[in-house]
């Protein structure tokens, strides 16, 4: 097990439970920092990206299906080689909801607003362009990704076989919690 921060080797804590810090300067550090749920930067599925095609953290071009090409989230964020980070879904119940162009003079748009506040706990950024959003959360009753609607925004939803772009710059902030996808046609 190793520290979410620094990547350092770690034992397990005295109470058995997994420690995600080394030291309280890391988790001080992680908290002060960074805005991405532990649940994402725990899982090491990390690529970057060159034009939104993925390569991996040693810059050479990357698989979402073969995990030798993924990294921590830690060497994936020390790497220069491209434009910046991204995160693999694998069907394993992290899913990601992407909404194009959802802001109209700089506010989110009703049919938008509506879908973040239907979806439940979930950690929602701004995407690349800075036109759409990315919520992050769980669900087990995806098997694959699908296009559709809420209302009239459109909505990509993808639970395997993809990488999606991480801008770190959060709308709502929260761990990762179940995503209600009841209403999304």
């Amino acid at each position: 097990m190793s520290c979410l921060e620094c990547g350092s080797q770690m034992t397990a804590a005295a109470t058995g439970r997994p420690r995600l810090f080394c030291s309280g300067r890391c988790r001080v550090s992680a908290h002060r920092n960074r805005s991405l749920p532990s649940e994402l930067i725990g899982t090491p599925r990390w690529i970057r990206h060159v034009r939104k095609r993925p390569i991996t953290w040693a810059g050479h071009y990357a698989s979402v299906t073969n995990p030798d090409h993924w990294a921590s989230y830690q060497d994936a964020r020390r790497s220069s080689f491209g434009d910046g980070l991204g995160f693999v879904l694998n069907g394993d119940g992290i899913i990601c909801l992407d909404l194009d162009d959802c802001f109209d003079g700089g506010q989110l748009k009703p049919d938008a607003q509506r879908l973040l506040d239907s979806v439940g706990e979930s950690y929602t950024e701004v995407s690349p362009s800075g036109r759409g959003l990315h919520v992050w959360g769980y669900n087990d009753d995806l098997d694959k990704g699908r296009v559709t609607s809420f209302g009239e925004q459109k909505v990509e939803v993808y639970p395997s076989g993809r990488y999606i772009t991480v801008t770190e710059r959060p709308m709502v902030k929260a761990r990762m919690g179940f995503l209600n996808l009841t209403g999304i046609r």
